[in-house]
C-alpha cells in the first residue's frame, strides 16, 4: 500500500502583507500532480489546512477544489490543526455528504473540540483489495481544553504530554482490535509537537515549547506516523520509529529560507519494512536573507533572482535612499524588507563595566549626551533633563487601592454572620 502525506498548508498566509495566492495555487497543483503520478491508496493531511480560524472565502474554495481533486485520486483524510476551526470542519464535512457520487466518504475532516475523546480509527482498502489500511487519527488537542479529557492530570508541567500519551495508548489499543498481521497496515496521524523536532520558526512559538512537548517514545509503534504542526520537513524519534513531519509546502518565514519543502510518499506492506520517500516541491518562491555591503549585494545579485529578499546593508556611515539603491541592485528580487546596519549609528548597550570605570555611572550625564548627539535643541534638553531628574529622585509611591480591594477590605473588617442579618448564629 502507498500513502501520500502532506501537511500545514496554511492557506491564507501572507508575507509582510504580500499575497501568496499564486504560489499556493502552483504548489497545490504540484501536490495533485505528485498524487496522480504515485497513485496512493490513501492521502493524509496532518493539520493546519488554513492559517486562521476564519479563512477568507477564496481560501476555503481553494482548499475544497484541491481536496476534491485529491479525493478523486484516493480517499483523503484532513486532520484538524491548531489553526483550524472545528466548526468550519463540521461545515466542510457536511458539504462532502452532499456530493452526488456514491462514495461520499472519500474526503473526511477530523477535528476535536477538546471536551470529547478526539481519537478516531478509520479503515480503508487498498486499490487491489489485498490490504487494509487502519488509520488512527488524533487531531490537535488544545492545552486549554484537555482538562475536560483528563481532569485527574492537573495543570503541572508535563500534564499535557501525559494526557496525550494516554490518548495515544488508547488509540493504539483500538487500532489493534481485530488486527490481521497478514493483511493490515497500521498508520497513525496527529497534529502535535514532539520534543525532538526542530521548529521552522514560523510556528506559534508558545505552542512549540517544552510544556507542550510529547515524547517520541510515546508515539504508537506502527508502520508510519504522519505528523503535522512543525513546518520543517524532518523525521523524528529513533530509527526504529518511522515518524515524520511532512512540513509546510511553502517557506512561510525567513527562518525557513534554507529549507527544502516536500510531501512524503509511504510504501508499506504487512511484514515488510516501510519505505519513506520525500518528493521535493518546487513551486513556491524562495525566501532569501542577505547581510553585507552594497558592493557584496551587487556581486551576488543573480542568486536572488525571483526570490523574496530581506536585506540588511552594512555600512560605515548612513546611506541616503537605501531602499532605492538596494532595489536597483536586485531588480529581479521581491524586496520584503531593507534594514541598515550602520557603524556610525549602531547603539551599544551599557553594562556594569561602563559603571566600573569611575566607580559610578552618571545616568543623567549619559542621557544628556544622548540628547545632544540626536540634535535636541538646548532649551528642550534642559526641560527634558529636569523632568528626567525628577523621575529619578521621586520616591516610589504605593498605588492607591483599587475599588475591588477597598470592598474586600471592608468585608473583611465586618464579617457576615446570620445574627447580623436578623438570624440565629449556629456554631459548627
Amino acid at each position: 500500500m502507498k500513502a501520500l502525506h502532506t501537511s500545514d498548508w496554511h492557506l491564507g498566509r501572507t508575507l509582510q502583507r504580500r499575497s501568496r495566492d499564486e504560489e499556493f495555487d502552483a504548489v497545490l497543483a504540484e501536490i495533485t500532480a505528485i498524487a496522480e503520478s504515485v497513485q496512493p491508496d490513501l492521502i493524509v493531511h496532518s493539520g493546519d489546512l488554513f492559517d486562521t480560524y476564519r479563512p477568507a472565502h477564496k481560501d476555503i474554495l481553494r482548499a475544497m477544489r484541491c481536496l476534491d481533486g485529491l479525493a478523486r485520486i484516493a480517499p483523503t483524510v484532513v486532520l484538524g490543526g491548531n489553526h483550524d476551526s472545528p466548526e468550519l470542519f463540521d461545515l466542510l464535512g457536511y458539504v462532502c455528504t452532499l456530493r452526488p457520487d456514491a462514495d461520499q466518504a472519500r474526503l473526511r475532516f477530523m477535528h476535536s473540540r477538546g471536551d470529547t475523546d478526539p481519537g478516531t480509527v478509520l479503515d480503508f482498502d487498498s486499490r487491489d483489495g489485498s490490504e487494509r489500511i487502519r488509520l488512527a487519527a488524533l487531531p490537535y488537542v488544545h492545552p486549554n481544553r484537555y482538562l475536560h479529557l483528563f481532569p485527574g492530570f492537573g495543570t503541572t508541567e508535563g500534564a499535557y504530554a501525559a494526557g496525550l500519551r494516554e490518548l495515544q495508548a488508547g488509540l493504539l489499543t483500538r487500532l489493534r482490535e481485530g488486527y490481521d498481521p497478514d493483511r493490515d497496515v497500521l498508520l497513525f496521524t496527529a497534529h502535535q509537537y514532539v520534543a525532538s523536532a526542530v521548529p521552522g520558526q514560523s510556528e506559534r512559538m508558545w505552542e512549540v515549547r517544552e510544556p507542550y512537548a510529547t515524547d517520541a517514545d510515546a508515539l504508537p509503534q506502527v508502520a508510519y506516523c504522519a505528523l503535522g504542526h512543525i513546518h520543517k520537513p524532518q523525521p523524528v524519534g529513533s530509527g526504529r520509529l518511522l515518524a515524520r513531519y511532512a512540513g509546510s509546502p511553502l517557506q512561510m518565514d525567513f527562518g525557513e529560507s534554507e529549507e527544502t519543502k516536500s510531501v512524503t510518499v509511504v510504501d508499506a506492506s504487512p511484514g515488510r519494512r516501510t519505505l519513506i520517500t520525500p518528493h521535493t516541491l518546487h513551486s513556491g518562491r524562495r525566501l532569501a536573507r542577505f547581510h553585507g555591503t552594497l558592493e557584496e549585494l551587487e556581486a551576488d545579485a543573480d542568486q536572488y533572482r525571483g526570490a523574496y529578499l530581506k536585506a540588511v546593508i552594512r555600512s560605515d556611515e548612513p546611506l541616503p535612499q537605501l531602499g532605492d539603491k538596494v532595489a536597483e541592485l536586485v531588480p529581479e528580487a521581491v524586496l520584503v524588507a531593507v534594514e541598515e546596519d550602520c557603524a556610525a549609528t549602531r547603539a551599544s548597550i551599557l553594562t556594569g563595566a561602563d559603571a566600573a570605570k569611575d566607580g559610578q555611572l552618571d545616568v543623567t550625564a549619559v542621557f544628556s549626551a544622548y540628547l545632544s548627539e540626536t540634535g535636541t535643541p538646548g532649551q528642550s534638553v534642559d526641560e527634558v533633563l529636569t523632568a528626567f531628574a525628577d523621575l529619578l529622585n521621586a520616591p516610589d509611591a504605593a498605588l492607591p487601592p483599587s475599588p475591588a480591594e477597598q470592598l474586600l477590605t471592608e468585608v473583611l473588617a465586618t464579617p457576615w454572620t446570620s445574627a447580623a442579618c436578623g438570624g440565629t448564629e449556629t456554631a459548627s
